[in-house]
């Protein structure tokens, strides 16, 4: 791991110099969503989200604005309202009415830098009234009036202070920017409107430092003490996207934003997983290319979220982005060598997004229940439970579709003899001669995890049988149907050096907080049922969802995307029809296929040639 050395440099070893002050500019964009969420909470403030503009008192005179609706362009923030107007006369206590009229309103706003840092106000450029039709324009007198003299001083209201979140961007760059003594000044220095969002350009200064040479010796193999830094390095780096992706499926209301923001979890998780296995690099600090590869997919989603929020959690995740973007900008001017993702930027910078947290940088291998039901996984799997039954006295399940499991064994037995397998395969390590009843017993488990994931999570029937299959696959091409192996002697469970454990090598990293790490390890049955969960998520909310199957190859895209998915993460999903995917990545589906093909036939156990070499 010496490719880390100037990684733990940067991280308090060495000092670097520091260089001139050099500018820094970068957009922040605000979307319609958003600034139709400020322009309802400033303006329509009157009952049911209404702007009662004017109203004289006596129910006479009035003007009424509802259903605003928001969107930038041409250089304007353009508003457009349903108007009910009333006009009339007070004679004495009566009001004499003469006409009621009902239409829209247009008001057009140039957004402009503020007197005070970080503020944004509006100015009524123009307005227009149109007919019930929505058409129709050339409506002038009394409401014309009206609109200039009331509605115009209403929308003026209208401004965003960033104020508060930009100085925390600033103390997030005085942290991470080595060289900055003190924490920059962020100034909005101009605003456009136009395609659907309001854009800011914000603008500061740091010191970007020289990076300090190696010292003779520095590309060695790293210390103990060296080696401990950097595990605590990237595991903040994981706790903190766990964090911040946790907080924002939590404010989430849509389905699909939530399994999107899983997905970049996911994806910062393997690619962090790439890291911890890649061949030395001298030279290298990951952390920032971590950041930047999962910055550019989170900040949209982040984005969008905040169109769905008040504006005070919207304005929370507009300054975290802010901050984001900051330190990505500064990355571009300066490339590794102007920021650190220490402690202290990680904390500032997930405190931004959330505040409610005591400990965002908490690395923790126990599984999070929240976590799970918040991303579509419902309650933990089961711990795993002995049986003192006899395990010798298990029937023997033959080949088949998980339909003839549910023949053989009765229902109110089922989880009793289910127990006594799992408990009778744990700790297992066959030898040739006791295949012919090893590995049936290890198909009725895999059958068993299939059947327990359909009936927690459904699937269309035309996708059961498929599913059954791609499960009895996976397990083949993972693991040979072993959860253990024999090491010197020693029965342990079997395990890959990126930290895949188990029937299914499930990676206890990957998916750090949705399953028990100490069961994975131990248990065949957790491990198979964990497995089977996984791989339904990726067949159901990703391959279905995505439409694979409506692509040239049809129906047979579902097996390969799922197993590529489950392989790799979200973004190999298409990796098997991609003329640039690797060879290793093509051999390693095609062979998955292979056995895919194998198992649909009903050739299951063929999972012997494992053994013997056949």
């Amino acid at each position: 791991m010496h490719h880390f050395r100037i990684l733990l440099l940067a991280l308090g070893v060495a000092c670097p110099a520091a260089a001139a002050a050099v500018p820094v500019e970068f957009d922040l964009p605000l979307a319609d969503a958003l600034l139709g969420q400020l322009v309802r909470e400033q303006v329509y403030t009157d009952p049911d989200g209404t702007a009662r503009v004017w109203d004289d008192g006596h129910a006479c005179n009035s003007m009424r604005l509802s259903a605003p609706e928001v969107a930038a362009q041409a250089g304007l923030l353009r508003t457009r309202s349903r108007v009910a107007a009333r006009i009339g006369t007070v004679v004495g206590n009566r009001c004499l009415a003469l006409a009621e009229w009902n239409g829209h309103v247009e008001i057009f706003q140039e957004p402009v830098p503020g007197a005070a840092p970080g503020e944004v106000v509006f100015r009524v450029a123009d307005s227009r009234l149109y007919a019930a039709d929505g058409e129709s324009r050339g409506v002038v007198g009394t409401l014309w009036d009206w609109v200039k003299q009331y509605a115009h001083p209403r929308f003026a209201r209208l401004r965003i202070d960033l104020g508060s979140a930009l100085d925390e961007v600033g103390r997030v760059l005085g942290s991470a920017v080595a060289a900055t003594a003190a924490p920059p000044a962020i100034h909005v220095t101009g605003v456009t409107a136009d395609r659907g969002r309001v854009n800011l350009r914000l603008r500061f200064e740091v010191d970007l430092p020289e990076m300090p040479a190696i010292p003779p010796g520095a590309e060695g193999p790293l210390t103990e003490e060296e080696l401990a830094r950097w595990e605590a390095a990237w595991q903040r780096w994981d706790a903190f996207v766990t964090t911040v992706v946790r907080r924002a499926g939590l404010d989430a209301s849509m389905g699909d934003l939530r399994l999107d923001l899983l997905e970049v979890l996911l994806d910062a998780r393997g690619d962090l997983q790439e890291v911890l296995t890649a061949a030395p690099s001298p030279g290298l600090d990951p952390l920032p290319a971590l950041f930047l590869g999962t910055w550019e997919r989170l900040a949209p989603l982040l984005r969008q979220l905040g169109g769905e929020l008040a504006s005070q959690n919207a304005l929370r995740y507009l300054g975290f982005v802010a901050a984001g973007d900051a330190l990505a900008a500064v990355e571009s001017v300066a490339g590794t060598a102007g920021v650190r993702f220490d402690a202290e930027t990680l904390q500032r910078l997930a405190r931004m997004a959330a505040p409610e947290v005591a400990d965002p940088l908490d690395y923790d291998l126990r599984v999070d229940a929240d976590m799970r039901r918040l991303f579509g996984f419902g309650d933990p799997l089961p711990a795993p439970v002995a049986t003192a039954g006899s395990p010798d006295a298990l029937p023997v399940v033959p080949a088949g579709r998980p339909a003839m499991l549910t023949l053989w064994l009765p229902a109110a037995a089922l989880q009793r003899d289910y127990a006594a397998l799992v408990e009778r395969i744990n700790g297992w390590v066959p030898r040739i001669s006791e295949l012919d009843t090893y590995l049936p017993l290890v198909e009725q488990l895999l059958v068993h995890a299939a059947q327990e994931t359909l009936r927690k999570k459904g699937l269309d029937a035309t996708w059961r049988d498929m599913f059954h299959d791609i499960v009895l696959a996976t397990a083949w091409q993972e693991s040979c149907w072993r959860q253990f192996v024999k090491v010197k002697g020693e029965v342990r469970p079997i395990r890959s050096y990126a930290g895949s454990v188990g029937i299914m090598q499930v990676n206890f990293r990957v998916w750090r907080g949705f399953y028990d790490v100490d069961a994975l390890l131990g248990d065949a049955g957790y491990n198979a049922q964990a497995g089977a969960e996984i791989l339904h998520h990726y067949l159901a909310d990703y391959a279905l969802r995505k439409g694979e199957h409506r692509v040239a190859g049809g129906a047979d895209n579902l097996p390969r995307a799922t197993y590529a998915l489950y392989n790799g993460g979200p973004k190999h999903m298409r990796r098997y029809r991609s003329d640039r995917t690797s060879r290793a990545l093509r051999a390693i589906d095609a062979a998955f296929w292979d056995k895919y093909e194998r198992v649909r036939a009903g050739e299951t156990l063929a999972v012997a040639e494992c053994f013997t070499g056949g």
